[in-house]
């Protein structure tokens, strides 16, 4: 029954820990490579709602929120997600995305 109760706070823990464990810079270059032609990936950039501009996801979502995005996206049509959204890659780019938060 502990375990139980003590499984969500470990996935929690491990999602911020995950964060903090991403390299900024490689999820940076990531995103400049693979999802600016439809996002707005720079760190100073507008907020915008369609898609969202990475920095507005950095400010309205936990970086557990970030990742669960990042593993299921709401929608399948991102150009090549499947040749770069795997391994260490999500770490990265939900450091990247954590990081704009101001």
């Amino acid at each position: 029954m502990l375990c139980a109760r003590l499984a969500p706070a470990l996935i929690c823990l491990s999602g911020m820990a995950a964060a903090q464990d991403g390299n900024v810079t490689m999820g940076r270059q990531i995103a400049e490579e693979y999802c600016a032609s439809c996002h707005m990936v720079e760190p100073d950039g507008p907020f915008k709602q369609e898609p969202p501009s990475f920095a507005a996801i950095a400010v309205y979502r936990s970086t557990d929120q970030i990742r669960a995005r990042i593993v299921q996206p709401i929608h399948a049509d991102m150009p090549r997600y499947s040749d770069y959204m795997i391994g260490g890659n999500i770490d990265d780019m939900v450091a990247y995305i954590a990081s704009l938060e101001k």
